[in-house]
């Protein structure tokens, strides 16, 4: 939408009414005069007119440390959501950028920047996620190198990218993988038979849980390139 799109729709004084305010210098982009009532309106644009205030939106970018328990959504009937950790008026607006399933706990992004989010989640980004994994018996270092070679996946007809691992004990390893499938990790071990009993989400990208503890969230005031 353009500034006299916004202006003409947001006054309900028509286009007419919008272009008048841009001629007559009484429109602020950004806290700048402009003239051009063609330029187009972004998301998170402070835009005034007359020196009132039509959009002023903030975009914002969370690190969370999500809890065993609670469940990576919006809103929910029945159970605590990520956003119920959030308290504050702005909590709504946000969505989430990457999920993880009631049992597993550590780094969600939350954010209300959708090119942001997509920018996480898109499939063909192949953005990193980092987990530590429990598991139930000893992991053989044959499936470790199954992992790091990629595994096909029929219900999506795909095939996984070259995993990290890093073995910690005989039952616990740290686990960085490349797509984001439907309980894809736990998929990957029960293909040996192995069943994981904790999962715990590190890292996304260049984004780290670092000492947030759970329930804990912080801001991040610009997204990392």
């Amino acid at each position: 939408m353009t500034l006299s799109q916004f202006i003409a729709k947001s006054s309900g004084l028509g286009k007419r009414h919008a272009k008048k305010l841009i001629e007559a210098g009484d429109v602020r982009l950004n806290g700048e005069i402009v003239i051009d009532g063609n330029l187009p309106l972004e998301k998170f644009d402070l835009l005034s007119a007359n020196g009132e205030i039509l959009q002023a939106r903030t975009a914002r970018y969370l690190l969370l440390h999500k809890p065993i328990g609670i469940l990576s959504a919006t809103t929910d009937k029945i159970h605590r959501t990520v956003v119920d950790l959030i308290h504050e008026p702005w909590a709504n607006e946000l969505h989430l950028a990457g999920r993880l399933d009631r049992a597993t706990s550590g780094l969600v992004i939350l954010t209300n920047d959708s090119r942001f989010s997509e920018s996480l989640t898109s499939p063909d980004k192949h953005v990193p996620k980092t987990y530590l994994v429990q598991t139930d018996q000893a992991i053989p270092e044959t499936v470790l190198q199954q992992f790091r070679d990629g595994m096909s996946f029929e219900k999506e007809n795909t095939r996984s990218a070259p995993a990290e691992v890093e073995l910690l004990s005989e039952t616990s390893c740290r686990l960085t993988i490349y797509e984001g499938l439907h309980h894809q990790i736990k998929r990957m071990f029960l293909r040996f038979g192995i069943r994981v009993t904790q999962l715990h989400r590190e890292s996304i990208g260049p984004y780290h849980l670092g000492n947030l503890q759970p329930g804990e969230w912080r801001n991040i005031d610009f997204p990392l390139d």
